[in-house]
């Protein structure tokens, strides 16, 4: 089969780091180009070089370029609906980093273009990715614990970005180019998570946001409790809680409670750990990126639909930011 023929737009997020090495290495895609737009076009030129792409200095060149297919979207929150719009309007098919944008609007505009331009859009939330979290749904599905009431969430607790060493994420600090903090950052992971494995949206949200450990000028840590439509219960936690020195880089936690049992998530990634000075978690197996970017592959090859869409993404923004006004308001908020 014909491989899909990906560039990178930007490294500003440092996921880029993580999909850019799966695409490369992937037995249906290949890295082709790179752009160097927004923070780290110093890596992002680095890592060109390393994998053999070529490297364009922005996002124009790079779209401009008939031999690509597909874009994965890493740039700064608040330029992803004019890169995404310029994407669609090249014919590119479109992975684009969460949150979907910054606002409902740009969302909707984000929608609208790659419909119109026949492209596939989709989001790469990791959390229904991973392999425990799959068996979880598969479980729920098939009546183990009878029915769902309750979830309990840590979905994602991570180190603050700016504490990664080479990386300028001071981007992550400014809210008009993030949107927010650390719940913003993670919180949308979990919240597609819930959703996933509720199949039902909330219809209240009250929510704890704020910047409680570090003094930064965003938030760094939140908790939400979502009421869904079908009476489940969800209380998910997110942010940057993780100090330095703690041994995990990121915390994904599960706690499903039914009627007739429940389920104990205790992480959603496969690791082992190496104790010398300190304590050091190693995640042997990443599979939540790799079967991101094979979905997203098979949906365009085979012009399948994609399990995540702007529209998913959409909803996840509403209730990210509904969150966010409940915290600012101090009240339940209805959605």
């Amino acid at each position: 089969m014909k491989k899909l023929n990906f560039g990178v737009i930007s490294y500003a997020h440092p996921h880029a780091l993580r999909f850019a090495s799966v695409i490369a290495g992937g037995k249906r895609t290949k890295l082709v180009a790179i752009s160097g737009d927004g923070s780290n076009s110093d890596v992002a030129r680095a890592e060109a070089k390393k994998y053999g792409a070529k490297f364009y200095t922005n996002y124009e060149g790079l779209l401009r370029d008939e031999n690509i297919d597909a874009v994965y979207i890493a740039v700064e929150t608040y330029r992803h609906r004019e890169i995404a719009v310029r994407a669609a309007e090249e014919g590119k098919h479109i992975l684009l980093e969460k949150p979907i944008a910054l606002n409902l609007k740009d969302a909707d505009e984000i929608i609208k273009r790659a419909k119109r331009a026949g492209i596939k859009l989709m989001l790469p939330f990791n959390p229904r990715f991973t392999e425990p979290l799959k068996k979880a749904k598969e479980l729920l599905e098939n009546g183990e614990i009878g029915v769902l009431e309750y979830i309990n969430a840590i979905s994602e607790n991570v180190k603050p970005p700016i504490f990664l060493q080479g990386l300028d994420m001071s981007w992550f600090l400014d809210k008009k180019k993030s949107g927010g903090g650390g719940f913003m950052d993670t919180a949308p992971h979990g919240i597609d998570s819930l959703l996933w494995l509720t199949g039902d949206t909330p219809r209240k949200v009250y929510a704890d946001i704020g910047s409680k450990i570090y003094g930064f000028p965003v938030d760094d840590i939140g908790t939400a409790v979502l009421e869904f439509r079908g009476g489940v219960l969800a209380v998910l936690t997110a942010g940057w809680g993780n100090p330095k020195g703690y041994s995990y880089s990121i915390e994904m936690k599960y706690y499903l409670v039914g009627r007739e049992g429940f389920l104990d998530v205790r992480t959603a990634y496969p690791d082992f750990t190496v104790y010398q000075d300190r304590a050091e978690k190693i995640y042997w197996d990443r599979p939540d990126v790799r079967n991101i970017v094979e979905t997203f592959t098979q949906a365009v090859q085979k012009d399948k639909s994609v399990p995540i869409t702007g529209e998913v993404a959409k909803e996840n923004l509403k209730i990210t930011l509904a969150a966010y006004e409940s915290s600012r308001e101090r009240k339940v908020v209805r959605l």
